[in-house]
């Protein structure tokens, strides 16, 4: 199986190097690498691309982080089997991508899989990885590498580092615009399942990410925390387990005036009123949309026939 590698650039300058420098020894096939420069980098000229395929696209404007990965999708030469999408602010150890292939060759019924993620720094867990465990998966992770299963099946994986078929990726469509960034990798995991087919964590792969490295300013973290708050609705709201109106009502009348006494009294991992507020009046915008079942699917159905997935080289 071959791979490509698509990498959102947005204001990388401090991760690039490290990340395009360990990216070269992740494989020992040669990757094929579609680099988009989405803004605010002034360092792609000095990179070594030599070791990839490599080429570079320029996004028309910045673009959030599930239209950049889309624009790449839709404007790269070609595909490769595979489609590993990747953060700026990740570390690779030599080989890992590896190993995430061979499961995939093994097991035909995985449509995406991801590696272990650590921090930056090798000192923890990341969190966004521990998150997509369950708990008894959690409560071994201290032993995880040094034997046990070679997949731990998850319903869900996070963004950093995810493996997809491409074939998959067809079927399915790529990340929802809706989300911008946050629970746009929920989002596709869902479908992913929905199409019958697995999501999984390899034990032997491992990567390191920077959690949060787009949130360095306060500004830019009570956009974050807006984000999440919105974001997470919307997700919620797509579940089939309950009808969509049903789900609208109890955020607005209970979630969104319980959310706000929290951030008034400032208990532990509350948000600021204002944050929530704002946070809310953005789902209420969507709220004829997400409502019906029929007019999201017709949004998105318009979106990809815009972007022109049906009619691209997928």
């Amino acid at each position: 199986m071959n791979v490509t590698v698509i990498l959102i650039a947005y204001h990388g300058d401090r991760w690039l190097p490290a990340c395009i420098a360990s990216l070269a020894l992740a494989s020992a096939e040669r990757l094929h690498l579609v680099l988009v420069d989405n803004s605010g980098n002034t360092c792609l000229d000095e990179l070594d691309l030599s070791r990839f395929d490599a080429e570079i696209l320029a996004t028309p404007l910045p673009l959030g982080f599930a239209e950049a990965n889309n624009y790449a999708l839709v404007h790269a030469s070609h595909l490769e089997e595979v489609v590993l999408f990747l953060n700026q602010d990740t570390i690779s150890p030599a080989g890992w991508v590896d190993p995430c292939l061979d499961i995939l060759i093994d097991d035909d019924g995985l449509g995406a899989v991801s590696p272990l993620i650590r921090t930056y720094d090798d000192d923890d867990w990341d969190p966004s990885f521990v998150t997509c465990l369950s708990m008894g998966q959690r409560q071994r992770l201290m032993a995880v590498l040094d034997g046990g299963e070679h997949v731990w099946e998850s319903d869900l994986a996070p963004a950093p580092a995810l493996l997809v078929r491409t074939d998959v990726l067809k079927i399915v469509g790529p990340f929802d615009p809706i989300y911008g960034s946050y629970y746009e990798d929920y989002d596709l995991c869902r479908r992913i399942r929905r199409a019958g087919y697995r999501i999984g964590f390899v034990r032997g792969a491992s990567l390191q990410h920077y959690s949060g490295s787009t949130t360095d300013t306060p500004e830019k973290e009570r956009r974050r925390m807006r984000r999440i708050v919105r974001n997470r609705l919307i997700y919620q709201i797509r579940d089939d387990r309950q009808p969509r109106w049903a789900t609208l009502t109890r955020f607005f009348l209970r979630d969104i005036p319980y959310r706000m006494l929290r951030g008034l009294v400032r208990t532990p991992s509350s948000q600021p009123p204002a944050i929530v507020l704002q946070a809310a009046l953005e789902v209420a915008r969507l709220a004829y949309r997400l409502c019906s079942v029929a007019r999201d699917e017709a949004v998105w159905k318009d979106y990809l026939n815009r972007i022109n997935w049906r009619g691209s080289r997928h």
